[in-house]
């Protein structure tokens, strides 16, 4: 918890809807949020503990202190005061609507703005806490006299400040391990505690000396930049290349071996996955309790050789010994990795662990080369590249001739509802499911598949351009009150400049982003208009209308309980609107290789591309778009009423940004790999594709090799992201029956791997609903 940030979430319900009363808040999409309650989760009060957003316990002798504190920063935090410099925009009132009508999620926007980004260790493994700190005194006395540094010379007075904090908070853990060895009686333990100590002792003011101080310094670093920043997606990125030295040199000179290696990674797995943030329950419903945290492997190094090396295969082995949800691995495939690097990657999939992702080096750099050109960006820095949070792409930055980080967070995570901006496109502005107007009537005629086609795009734009501008505000007004120290003294330039992240002290700063959910639903319900109303014309718009207004004769699945469409419930007998379905569930869908829907997916695409750019961010560069979905597939699913392409009311949408709706794509696997690369992935900061395969497809070196084949396929085509489940479906059905005896079953969600049990039921039923390829 972390109020200075977000200081509702702690909140009794009763207190927290008082104050969320009038606002832009989430408090609709957390009314049809649903969370898991397996997994230990806290989802309702107890006697001893308060649940906080469905997920979090907290001891209820605490929550009096808790409010407290909550109270104390009231009116100065993230929070309120991006209430309070939004509601200077004149539309905030249309904000409010749509927030109220669910179209778009979430609190991200200052409950986690920071994130989605990779911390520089190169900075603190080059000259160590001290050395910063010296830095620091350096410039100072340099520019002191200079009235115009004055800002400079306090922010370098600030990062002092911060590293003495940091550094006392470690040297607390040193008198711990010294106090544990003096206590222990197993020699061996003993040592262990005593080498903790010395290794903590040395870097908390000096830059590593070896692996295991160096792999001490990195999480040291990585802990407390999430105690400064509650964000998501706090990422390593390229580790693997960032440690190889430390452990080369220890290797050669035999201080430590292949299996102590081993055991080091795999307990690193571990420490990961113990992160947890605590955010509301409409954050918690989209982060599904994944922090995020992406460990790049392979690529290029900075002068275009092949990235990957032998640590990177112990990385892999790490997760195929230890499979825990996170740090999430992520292949940065090139064609210049070694064979055995991207078999034994492979190998790490075939697990069903849901890692490695793949995604292309090639469209990575490309991407940081296009979109980061006018910042100057060199090629060492671009081939640099890594992945912060679930996929977003960042630059990296070459820092004393290492491999580092120097990118400003993706920023501007709320996911854009884009099934319900074509509702509100056939319903003249109003959400159907509330009776909301939620943008003004325009009485327009939808005589043509053109009328409607040019209808939604005006509203796509309309609405990304309103969160867009309106995020400036409320970004604006965090930058006032919240500086992120450490955060910025781990990012290249920063320190240098003077200047914290928020204040362009970054290398690289084109980074506001917004992301939408539901693209691949929007297709295939356009192809259906296109294709039955205004082509075939075998039923008018009004009884389409009709028929959705009624869920085609079934019960809505928030009433049911069934989130896919898979085992639903009819309400009422009615041909015209079961005809009216088998014709929209018959029509053209994405997925396919089919020509019809894939231009209007590019056209969806394209549209969403141009919205986004369309308006500048809070230091003049145009904003980008991201096309993944995490979790929020879910909750905005839930929110929308049935859908042209024969979709239900409240059934889970499609996951990702050019995953297929599950059960419609019949024509295998490669007919999707096409579809999926008809737009230029380089136009976004990310893409996403989810794949599900049978374990015997792939079983064998012959399996692993058509797998491999088939990734590198999709590159060639110029694809960016591709993730995979392999798991057999009938074992997913029954983990949710007895989900007490699969507790350590792990699936690919969208963008990171979580436990079976700590997957809310509309998620569930998604995965089970995937295509499941026998054959790849």
């Amino acid at each position: 918890l972390v109020p200075w940030t977000a200081n509702s979430a702690i909140l009794a319900e009763e207190e927290r809807n008082k104050r969320l009363s009038g606002r832009a808040s989430n408090k609709a999409l957390e009314d049809v949020t649903i969370l898991a309650t397996g997994g230990g989760v806290v989802a309702q009060d107890t006697e001893d503990l308060i649940s906080i957003s469905k997920r979090y316990g907290l001891p209820r002798e605490e929550y009096e202190e808790m409010l407290r504190v909550c109270e104390y920063w009231n009116k100065t935090s993230v929070e309120e005061t991006s209430w309070m410099w939004g509601q200077m925009h004149p539309e905030y009132d249309k904000l409010v609507r749509f927030k109220d009508a669910v179209l778009m999620s979430s609190d991200m926007e200052y409950g986690n703005r920071h994130g989605r980004s990779v911390n520089s260790y190169a900075i603190v493994f080059s000259v160590g806490f001290d050395g910063m700190k010296e830095r620091c005194r350096e410039l100072i006395n340099k520019h002191a006299g200079d009235g115009r540094y004055v800002d400079e010379v306090a922010f370098w007075h600030g990062i002092i400040y911060t590293i003495e904090g940091v550094q006392a908070w470690m040297d607390r853990y040193v008198e711990q391990a010294r106090e544990l060895a003096a206590n222990e009686k197993d020699p061996k333990q003993k040592k262990e505690f005593e080498d903790i100590a010395e290794r903590l002792a040395w870097v908390t003011h000096n830059p590593p000396r070896d692996f295991m101080e160096a792999v001490q310094l990195h999480w040291t670093a990585q802990l407390e930049v999430y105690n400064e920043m509650q964000g998501s997606g706090f990422s390593p990125g390229r580790l693997g290349a960032v440690l190889y030295p430390y452990w080369k040199k220890d290797i050669d000179e035999g201080k430590i071996d292949r299996d102590f290696t081993l055991e080091v990674l795999e307990c690193m797995r571990v420490k990961y996955t113990e992160l947890e943030i605590a955010t509301s329950t409409a954050t918690t419903g989209i982060l599904a309790g994944n922090t995020f945290n992406n460990i790049c492997l392979g690529g290029q190094t900075p002068d275009g050789s092949a990235g990957d090396n032998e640590l990177e295969l112990l990385f892999l082995q790490a997760c195929i010994n230890m499979p825990t949800v996170s740090p999430t691995l992520s292949v940065l495939y090139d064609g210049k990795l070694s064979d055995r690097f991207l078999m034994k990657a492979i190998e790490c999939n075939k697990t069903g662990a849901g890692m490695p992702a793949w995604v292309s080096n090639r469209v990575g750099i490309e991407y940081c080369m296009k979109y980061f050109g006018g910042e100057n960006i060199t090629i060492e820095d671009a081939r640099s590249w890594s992945i912060g949070g679930c996929l977003e792409i960042q630059p990296g930055a070459i820092e004393h001739g290492k491999v580092g980080a120097g990118s400003y967070s993706a920023s501007g995570i709320n996911f854009i509802n884009v099934p319900k901006i074509l509702e509100l496109t056939l319903f003249d502005g109003k959400d159907p499911r509330t009776g909301i107007q939620v943008l003004p009537p325009t009485g327009r005629e939808l005589n043509t598949y053109e009328d409607v086609l040019e209808d939604f795009k005006e509203k796509f734009t309309e609405v990304v351009r309103v969160f867009e501008e309106l995020y400036n505000f409320k970004t604006s007004s965090a930058f006032e009150v919240d500086q992120p120290m450490l955060l910025s003294a781990l990012t290249s330039d920063c320190l240098e400049r003077g200047r914290d992240i928020d204040h362009k002290g970054s290398r690289y700063n084109r980074c506001f982003t917004t992301w939408i959910t539901g693209q691949v639903n929007v297709a295939n319900s356009l192809a259906s208009l296109k294709k039955n109303v205004f082509e075939d014309k075998a039923f008018t718009l009004d009884e389409l209308k009709d028929a959705m207004l009624n869920n085609f004769g079934y019960e809505s699945a928030l009433k049911t309980g069934n989130f896919s469409m898979m085992e639903q419930t009819k309400k009422e007998t009615n041909p015209d609107w079961e005809r009216i379905q088998a014709l929209c569930l018959r029509a053209p869908k994405f997925g396919n290789d089919n020509e019809y829907v894939d231009e209007i997916y590019t056209e969806v695409s394209h549209t969403f591309k141009n919205a986004a750019e369309a308006v500048t961010d809070v230091w003049g560069n145009t904003w980008v778009g991201s096309m993944l979905s995490t979790s929020t597939h879910g909750p905005l699913g839930q929110a929308d009423i049935a859908s042209p392409d024969g979709r239900l009311a409240g059934v889970t949408l499609a996951d990702g940004g050019q995953s297929p709706y599950p059960g419609t794509d019949v024509n295998g696997p490669y007919a999707v790999l096409n579809s999926a690369t008809v737009i230029d992935h380089s136009d976004f900061k990310n893409t996403q594709l989810n794949m599900k395969v049978h374990p015997a497809s792939i079983k064998g070196i012959q399996g692993s090799r058509k797998m491999l084949q088939m990734i590198k396929s999709f590159m060639d085509q110029g694809g960016f992201h591709i993730q995979f489940n392999v798991v057999d479906s009938r074992m997913l059905k029954d983990a949710q029956k007895k989900p007490e005896q699969y507790r350590d079953l792990l699936v690919r969600v969208a963008g990171f791997t979580q436990y079976w049990v700590e997957v809310s039921k509309p998620i569930q039923d998604e995965l089970i609903a995937r295509t499941e390829y026998e054959e790849v």
